[in-house]
């Protein structure tokens, strides 16, 4: 575990000094761990929250201090798409820790379930939600649970804010409509307060069934967190950007979010079209600033009992959006969206910096940001002066306009989080093989279609065919100046300016970073496990605060994934179901446990403290 301390400038001294002053400054190496992907012996059917504690353990034997995870709110078909700003989901249940039911009334239950939906098949089978969700129901109505218990009161009376709406909205899913809110009756649609009290006098032990569930769940993630403090392990949650537009929260307090308009990104080299994030909603800041920002204090407040760390997801979104017309035909994407507010500006850094200020005051956790969209990038220093560290991947830390080389790790501002890859990427192997030091093929027909260039020719003369992969074309070793590109092209480098800079940043981008990795001998294209444990020590041993290296790299590292990469991915960006968010590990919590395992992932984290 790495213990140097900054001295207190960019920390100590900044609107988040508080926060810092109760983590403390020390440099620490943290792992992500998706719970839907992770299981044991005990799970039945998917991840749940006892089993936070053995994936604490194996963070504390392996040498790491934080354990982040994705959002575990309740979900449809992506955790960043949710029925609620606040409920945990209940396929996170630990039925084998209940308060208040005998144990050996729930083996059956957990035997069955397991039967059903057995792990270790490699993906995650989602109907064992509402296999949990009836089981739990029919324990619940059994026990007639929760009334008597003088905890389950407080937490109904401390969470008036959201869980009476979540509540009831359930109970409407189950009892009245699964169709979205939108196309209910109009008395329900509009919530109107004497439709909803009969329905709720009728329907009084399915809300306080829900009302239950959230009970033992916040019960449940608090004894992890307790487990894993117990430990020196803070947990790093994740404040996803805005729920689903059929939610609790859009329904009851839709002037909140802006229902015509979704979000997404602006085109980019990776997304031609852009990117459209579903039919999620966007936020009303005005009417949110309006209401003294409460729906902010309350989300921080709640989620402040679980974790030590945020992540703020699309944290670019607080300065400035990307935003489509719902109304949009999904097959553009993100083309003819905007920019709101439209023009980079002052008002936008003071809006963002308002927010992130207005959290900081409101929470006792640490912040810390999903890296700015390329759009929103000169933001990032008020970001950072606010102690706010931006988490930074390693494949994009550069300097792409200049000298279009990686930022050297010992030059790295120190308020930054340096990782490898996250659920939106990637696997870094699959990275390092197929896509570092290429160009998107689109980008070059794109190319030679704008300047009337013989496409086939031309792709044949500046890339090497061997070792391109898919879309990803990679340059030959022979073009190896601008003025040769230029050459080959038939046209005055000035002229392809926008090119010849697509060039820079791509070629030789491997050779690079064996530089940076300090790795010997001829550079290698296949990602083997000596150049994984060298792509994590450069972030561990660089000027960050933190590191955090993906399960799904460690896999890699350990031999349990050899290949085959883009079919342990957790997400697409811009694409819905199919494999996304199904992926589960290939081997149980306690196979990770294994010695020769946690010593080969403590020995990357041992070399990076030796450099």
């Amino acid at each position: 575990m790495l213990m140097q301390s900054y001295v207190s400038d960019p920390f100590l001294g900044s609107r988040s000094a508080e926060q810092w002053q109760r983590i403390g400054t020390n440099r620490r190496v943290g792992a992500l761990l998706p719970l839907a992907s992770l299981y044991s012996r005990r799970t039945a059917g998917i991840g749940d929250l006892e089993d936070l504690k053995l994936a604490a353990d194996w963070c504390e034997r392996t040498g790491h201090t934080i354990l982040q995870l994705l959002p575990i709110n309740d979900y449809y078909n992506s955790p960043y798409s949710t029925f609620s700003l606040f409920a945990i989901d209940p396929m996170y249940m630990a039925l084998d820790r209940l308060i208040g039911v005998p144990p050996e009334k729930l083996e059956p239950v957990i035997r069955r379930i397991q039967e059903r939906y057995p792990t270790g098949c490699g993906y995650i089978e989602y109907d064992v939600k509402h296999e949990k969700i009836n089981a739990l129901y029919e324990i619940f109505r059994e026990y007639s649970l929760g009334t008597e218990n003088a905890a389950y009161a407080e937490f109904v009376e401390n969470n008036v804010y959201w869980l009476d709406d979540y509540a009831l909205y359930t109970a409407l899913k189950f009892e009245y409509s699964q169709d979205t809110w939108e196309n209910w009756e109009p008395s329900y649609r509009e919530a109107d307060p004497l439709t909803l009290r009969e329905f709720a006098r009728k329907h009084e032990v399915r809300i306080r069934f829900v009302q239950w569930l959230q009970w033992q769940l916040y019960e449940q993630l608090k004894a992890a967190k307790a487990y894993a403090n117990a430990k020196g392990i803070l947990l790093m949650g994740d404040m996803f950007y805005v729920v689903s537009r059929d939610s609790a929260d859009v329904w009851k307090r839709r002037n909140y979010f802006r229902l015509d308009l979704v979000p997404g990104l602006p085109p980019e080299p990776a997304h031609e079209k852009g990117q459209r994030w579903g039919d999620q909603p966007v936020y009303n800041w005005d009417a949110i600033r309006e209401s003294g920002d409460e729906l902010l204090k309350q989300r921080l407040r709640y989620n402040a009992n679980f974790y030590d760390i945020a992540r703020l997801d699309t944290a670019s979104a607080l300065f400035r959006m990307w935003c489509i017309p719902r109304d949009e035909p999904d097959i553009n994407q993100g083309l003819n969206g905007f920019f709101y507010p439209e023009a980079m500006s002052d008002y936008c850094e003071q809006r963002g910096k308002s927010l992130l200020s207005q959290m900081l005051s409101s929470t006792s956790m640490l912040l810390c940001a999903e890296n700015l969209s390329p759009a929103c990038l000169s933001f990032t220093p008020s970001v950072r002066e606010l102690g706010i560290p931006p988490i930074n991947f390693q494949r994009w830390d550069k300097e792409w306009d200049e000298l279009h080389d990686f930022i050297p790790p010992d030059e790295l501002h120190p308020v930054t989080v340096m990782v490898l890859s996250n659920h939106d990427t990637s696997l870094w192997a699959e990275w390092w093989e197929g896509e570092a030091g290429t160009i998107e093929a689109s980008m070059f027909t794109e190319f030679c279609f704008n300047y009337g260039l013989p496409e086939a020719e031309l792709k044949m003369r500046l890339f090497n065919d061997k070792t391109s992969v898919g879309s990803k074309l990679r340059w030959r070793d022979s073009v190896n100046s601008p003025s040769r590109v230029a050459e080959i092209v038939g046209l005055p480098e000035a002229a392809i300016g926008g090119f010849i800079h697509d060039y820079l940043n791509s070629y030789r981008e491997k050779e690079k970073l064996w530089e940076i990795m300090k790795l010997e001998g001829p550079m290698r294209q296949r990602a083997d496990r000596e150049i994984l444990k060298h792509a994590i020590r450069s972030i561990i041993t660089s000027n960050a605060i933190w590191s955090i290296v993906s399960i799904v790299d460690y896999l890699c590292l350990l031999g349990i994934i050899d290949g085959d990469y883009g079919n342990y991915r957790l997400n697409r960006p811009g694409t819905e179901r199919g494999r996304n968010w199904t992926w589960a590990l290939p081997v149980s919590l306690e196979a990770l446990m294994d010695e020769s395992f946690c010593r080969t992932v403590r020995d990357s984290i041992e070399i990076g403290e030796a450099s």
